[in-house]
């Protein structure tokens, strides 16, 4: 029998507002300017400020008066009020007020030079490409786990469960800290990357690395077939270049034998390297630390970024002939006119969380910032929520892809952030401060008698570091620092 029932839910909705936000949050300054300027030219509710100012005082005076003729039509049109639409619900606040740029303060030490000049790794690459890829966060961050895993040549040599198992130990302090992690989703993001540019990245050997490319040609698929079988199961016949046995065995003539061969050699056995041959980019720092005196400054490097508000143009348009309106006009003004204003409050609201993150991250860093870029402390993104009231997922949000210039160089804000080890006296030391040690050790080392993993662990015990072999050599590996072997010298 059917019936009728009535009950209560209580669901979670994200605003747009909301949405937009944390979009813009996660956007580096450059590409924030690419943003505002399309933007301005595909909503004609925005303006550039710059622009406008340089307009006559003829112009600004008629526009003045528009301002006058607006209001005083808005007075006598007694049909407004049952108009369907309430214009001053839009126009009520000061256009002014919406300007992205208004704390802004020349800051002299911005120059050119200061774009950091650096090489595009192959792993940069494909944290970009990751972040593209429609995936949820939780992915992405199990994806920048396995991107940070992979060797010089591009492959991924750890077990999915060796995988997991590290995730699940360096989730501490940020927002996934009470997540639970499956082998079921590293297996699917792992799946995703193989599939990134270059095809074959994150294999976990040479002919998993080729069938997967293998997979993604459009070629016949005979002579598909043929390398499929030739890789899976003649793999050393193909490497010694056995041409007879593989006809014999596959019952195919030298010909067909020929052009698998050649299908197979124009695949690209080590996809790290190509990648990482990028020719350079600049880095635009997103934020700027100087000191005057004995105080910090912390600025926005927002120079070059357009000085967005609401267009009075518009406003004065409307609100003089808005008994004229169609409903199609008025649709128009609406949408438009909140998502001028959801923009800039999106851009103002990034401002604001940037500069809350960089103040709670130089508190906590002091001492990094005095020694001049020494003494890295252990800190979490948590850390820096709680000291701004804000949750992890804005803290990772803000300092992804953002890098901040000091006086002794610039930092990706990431670089901040690290977890730790406890030194003799129990103290807790970032693994970037261990990392550094290594690297000193190493550059002092005998060239023809240079240390390894065991001796590099036991000058770190005796410098008061706890730290097992193991983990000195993933930390070597991470730096990209050769064996002991390969780095001797006659």
């Amino acid at each position: 029998m059917l019936k009728q029932t009535q009950s209560q839910k209580l669901n979670q909705k994200i605003l747009p507002q909301i949405i937009q936000r944390q979009s813009l949050l996660a956007v580096p300054t450059i590409a924030l300017e690419q943003m505002m300027k399309q933007e301005l030219e595909l909503n004609p509710f925005l303006e550039d400020l710059e622009i406008v100012e340089m307009e006559s005082p003829t112009q600004e005076a008629e526009s003045t008066e528009k301002d006058k003729t607006a209001d005083d039509t808005e007075n006598s049109d007694d049909n407004s009020k049952a108009d369907e639409y309430n214009w001053d619900d839009y126009f009520e606040n000061d256009s002014d007020g919406y300007k992205t740029n208004l704390d802004f303060k020349e800051n002299e030490s911005y120059k050119l030079e200061n774009m950091w000049k650096d090489e595009t790794s192959f792993s940069d690459n494909l944290i970009s490409q990751l972040h593209m890829s429609g995936i949820s966060d939780k992915e992405i961050y199990i994806g920048e786990h396995i991107i940070g895993n992979l060797d010089e040549d591009g492959y991924l040599r750890e077990t999915d469960e060796e995988l997991l198992a590290e995730i699940e130990r360096m989730k501490y302090g940020t927002e996934y800290e009470n997540e639970s992690f499956t082998l079921d989703e590293v297996k699917t993001v792992l799946d995703l990357i193989k599939r990134f540019e270059p095809v074959g990245i994150a294999s976990r050997n040479l002919v998993d690395c080729l069938l997967t490319q293998l997979d993604e040609l459009a070629i016949d698929s005979r002579i598909k077939n043929l390398c499929d079988k030739i890789l899976n199961n003649y793999f050393e016949e193909f490497r010694l270049k056995n041409y007879e046995k593989i006809c014999k065995e596959l019952q195919v003539d030298q010909e067909t034998v020929n052009k698998v061969f050649d299908t197979i050699s124009k695949l690209n056995p080590k996809p790290g390297i190509s990648e990482s041959l990028i020719d350079q980019t600049y880095i635009y720092p997103d934020l700027i630390v100087t000191k005057k005196d004995e105080e910090y400054i912390v600025t926005l490097n927002d120079k070059g970024i357009p000085q967005l508000r609401l267009n009075n143009g518009y406003r004065n348009m409307i609100m003089n002939e808005k008994t004229k309106l169609t409903k199609e006009t008025k649709d128009f003004v609406q949408v438009n006119f909140e998502r001028a204003k959801w923009f800039l409050d999106a851009i103002k609201s990034r401002r604001e969380t940037m500069m809350k993150v960089m103040n709670s991250i130089l508190i906590r860093q002091f001492d990094f910032f005095e020694n001049k870029g020494e003494g890295l402390k252990p800190m979490y993104e948590k850390d820096v929520a709680e000291d701004i009231n804000m949750d992890i997922s804005t803290v990772s949000r803000t300092v992804r892809g953002k890098y901040v210039q000091t006086d002794f160089g610039i930092y990706e804000l990431k670089f901040f952030f690290s977890n730790y080890l406890k030194n003799e006296d129990g103290d807790d030391i970032s693994t970037k401060e261990i990392k550094n040690k290594i690297k000193e050790i190493i550059e002092k080392e005998n060239s023809a008698k240079p240390f390894t993993d065991d001796d590099l662990a036991n000058e770190l015990n005796n410098l008061g570091f706890k730290i097992a072999r193991r983990t000195v050599a993933k930390y070597r590996e991470a730096m990209n620092i050769p064996k002991a072997r390969l780095r001797r010298k006659l």
